[in-house]
């Protein structure tokens, strides 16, 4: 297993994810995705398979290494809120931002349900942490709410982005270093079950962090 960010050589690829993930209306066509590779490829999270033996019976999204299982994407802004501008005009991205945005969380149908996105996720909040972020924010399916609930995000109701006539639900993780922060201090008091568990995210994709690069090493 290899994770990585994006290069434009992994196009055709993740466009092939996302048609497969998500419906026409809601999905990234490779127009959007070349644009937003080109504004924020540090900001795509890319779990790569580089078994050989497996390739050739999984998911058809080669990228150079192996077979493309899972990638996470987005923005990072000062706005507070996720807008459906996000969607289409990657120029909101702002490196100095507080909030890292999550546009999309696409995993492979051969690989779902085996914990690729978990995996990618808590890297996605450990490295926002690492450079200094307020925290992290989603917009997910009424459904969804619970999953996103175990990594640290906290409901915050009806989010005002209807992108692909959808409903969305807002969900927010705040990071630690920020409890001085008026904004910040207030969420964490409010939601205090959310912090614990964001803190358990990071101790976890530490963890892991650190097995991946001494498999890496050996």
């Amino acid at each position: 297993m290899l994770i990585r960010h994006a290069t434009m050589d992994d196009l055709d690829a993740l466009a092939t994810m996302e048609t497969a993930c998500f419906p026409p209306q809601e999905a990234a066509d490779i127009e959007r995705l070349a644009a937003r590779i080109e504004q924020y490829p540090d900001h795509f999270w890319l779990m790569i398979n580089t078994d050989e033996d497996a390739i050739a019976e999984t998911f058809p999204a080669q990228v150079e290494e192996g077979t493309l299982m899972s990638f996470i994407n987005g923005p990072v802004t000062s706005d507070r809120d996720l807008h459906d501008g996000m969607f289409s005009d990657p120029q909101v991205h702002e490196e100095s931002g507080d909030w890292q945005v999550i546009l999309g969380v696409d995993t492979a149908p051969v690989y779902q349900h085996h914990g690729c996105a978990g995996y990618l996720m808590r890297r996605v909040i450990l490295d926002s942490a690492l450079n200094g972020r307020k925290g992290v924010v989603l917009t997910c399916k009424e459904r969804l709410k619970d999953y996103y609930a175990q990594f640290g995000f906290f409901d915050e109701g009806l989010s005002s982005s209807c992108h692909g006539n959808a409903a969305w639900y807002q969900m927010r993780l705040v990071l630690p270093g920020h409890q001085q922060d008026d904004e910040c201090k207030q969420m964490i008091e409010q939601h205090p079950e959310a912090f614990a568990a964001t803190r358990e995210s990071l101790a976890a994709a530490i963890g892991e962090t650190t097995a991946y690069i001494d498999d890496e090493e050996r």
